[in-house]
């Protein structure tokens, strides 16, 4: 297992416990809005994960109480007074770099679980959206109030109309609507609302749900939804029938047979632990 944990003063602070990696944006005085370095360690940290057989999860959360309050606008700022080279637009390359963290985010090869405080605004709420799992207290917001600043929700579109569907997209994009929790829960933005003092219990149930599941099966599993957005029916299943049989052979259903009837844990349950500082 590599060791992915990170300084309290990164831009996003990487804990691991035990097969569990937990990453915290880490800008609170700034909302935790989004820049190039928070953007570039995310996706760095998604390559390290990917490349790890033995992490079985990435939980995300905005320290400070606020999960992310969308990009950066001093970063966009800077950005404009850059000259336009070769006719690329400096801005697009930023704001394709964003895009490209929440696609390695959305197909990221293990679970990945948002934990959402305060407030997910436009990127932030595009971070949310492409979590496997969307734990959010109860007296949060999320909002994508891109178009009432005059831009569109350029790189999280694709990724929320993936999530709650075209029609609830397209409404909450064209009219930069914020929602609460409750309305985040009916739109299908959350997948559970619990009240801020019960939001680490709620994620440590989550969790341990989590790891009564084979890690292997889990990332096949994760391959074969991904799949099924990207590609042809044919291809999906031709693909999926090879992980069942390199899943079948592996020997690990023998294990998970036996536990189910001695009525006890499979070897592969291990114990869920929560940083301290996520209490």
């Amino acid at each position: 297992m590599t060791d992915m944990t990170t300084s309290l003063s990164s831009p996003v602070y990487v804990q691991q416990t035990g097969d569990i990696v937990f990453a915290t944006l880490n800008r609170p005085e700034k909302r935790n809005a989004l820049t190039d370095d928070i953007v570039a360690q995310l996706t760095s940290l998604c390559e390290c994960i990917a490349a790890d057989a033995s992490v079985r999860g990435l939980v995300l959360r905005g320290a400070g109480g606020t999960f992310c309050a969308g990009g950066d606008f001093s970063g966009f700022q800077a950005l404009m007074r850059e000259p336009l080279a070769a006719g690329q637009d400096p801005i697009a390359v930023y704001n394709r770099k964003f895009g490209t963290l929440l696609e390695r985010l959305a197909t990221l090869s293990v679970p990945t679980i948002a934990v959402v405080e305060g407030a997910a605004i436009g990127g932030g709420c595009g971070l949310a959206a492409v979590c496997d799992r969307v734990l959010v207290a109860d007296d949060a917001s999320f909002a994508t109030p891109e178009v009432t600043l005059g831009l569109p929700p350029a790189q999280i579109a694709p990724f929320i109309v993936a999530r709650i569907g075209a029609k609830e997209a397209r409404w909450l994009m064209l009219t930069g609507a914020q929602l609460s929790a409750g309305d985040a829960l009916c739109l299908g933005l959350a997948d559970e609302v619990a009240t801020s003092s019960l939001l680490s219990a709620l994620l440590e149930r989550e969790l341990a749900q989590l790891k009564t599941a084979e890690p292997n099966a889990v990332r096949a599993t994760k391959r074969i939804v991904v799949d099924a957005g990207l590609r042809g029916l044919p291809a999906v299943l031709d693909s999926a029938a090879d992980a069942f049989a390199v899943a079948l052979r592996s020997g690990k259903v023998k294990e998970g047979l036996t536990a189910f009837g001695q009525k006890r844990a499979a070897a592969w349950c291990t114990e869920t632990l929560i940083p301290p500082d996520w209490q």
